[in-house]
């Protein structure tokens, strides 16, 4: 029986199959090294299990035929909902593919955004998607003002939660893309925003601060001091974390951990308190 997600409660999500993922062989033809695939999502699983944190998988792909391959393997072996991510090519044959094995309801789609395709858009439609992300980032709509209006629509333009519910879909998770140590002070003011303003769970994919940092702070820092500090910051603000390669997901699920057991120690929720 598949596992439900309640998007009501932190959800950290570990990428698998990413670029340059050390367990996939051939990333055109999807081949990669099944035992360690399942050594890393039982492991993710199981520090979920003992830190009583949900989790779920990013499924990358780079092509159509790699993303076959995965999913293959996803559905036999995985027993929740899972994000599907890469590139638009591979998403849509994800998509196809859920369609033809009824497994359209186990898709969070990532993402709607700007730049999606007519023929991505429809197909979303058509299968009958009900989850997605929705990437809150462009480069002409940066600060958290402009981020709440890429959502929200303006001059004519369509807002993304508009489109997303236009498709049919039923579950929104709103991700606020930070891209680098500084832009996290306006993820967080943005969080702000989109809590106060949508329903929606939000969050964002700290991951992200790590893979575009200047090269000469990479030498001087800590990858896991960096990446537990970037975490906890995002996660103070955020429903859902991409935390990136599933490689750490012990680093993820500690400092999530310590990180829930402050946010439980409040009264009211922690954007209400910086809000008033």
């Amino acid at each position: 029986m598949v596992q439900k997600l309640d998007f009501t409660k932190m959800l950290l999500i570990g990428s698998i199959f990413y670029s340059r993922h050390s367990i996939v062989e051939d990333h055109g033809k999807g081949i990669f090294d099944k035992a360690k695939a399942e050594e890393l999502i039982n492991r993710q699983e199981e520090l979920a299990d003992r830190f009583q944190i949900q989790s779920t998988l990013d499924v990358v792909a780079e092509t159509g035929e790699a993303m076959v391959k995965y999913l293959d393997f996803i559905l036999d072996y995985y027993d929740k909902p899972f994000v599907l991510d890469g590139y638009v090519d591979a998403r849509i044959a994800g998509v196809k593919y859920a369609v033809e094995h009824g497994a359209v309801s186990r898709i969070i789609y990532n993402s709607i955004s700007t730049i999606n395709t007519k023929d991505e858009l429809k197909l979303i439609k058509d299968a009958g998607i009900k989850y997605a992300v929705v990437f809150c980032y462009d480069p002409s709509y940066t600060t958290p003002a402009r981020r709440l209006a890429l959502l929200s629509g303006e001059a004519g333009r369509e807002g993304l939660i508009s489109k997303a519910k236009r498709l049919g879909i039923k579950e929104i998770l709103i991700d606020v893309v930070p891209t680098d140590i500084k832009s996290l002070g306006e993820v967080i003011e943005t969080l702000l925003l989109v809590k106060l303003a949508y329903p929606h769970p939000a969050g964002c994919g700290p991951a992200n601060v790590s893979y575009y940092m200047a090269e000469f702070l990479k030498k001087e820092l800590d990858v896991r001091v960096l990446v537990s500090s970037v975490d906890s910051v995002a996660q103070l603000f955020s429903d859902f974390l991409f935390y990136g390669p599933i490689e750490r997901s012990d680093i993820a699920f500690q400092s999530a951990f310590i990180v829930e057991e402050v946010k439980e120690g409040l009264s009211v929720p922690l954007y209400r308190v910086v809000s008033r």
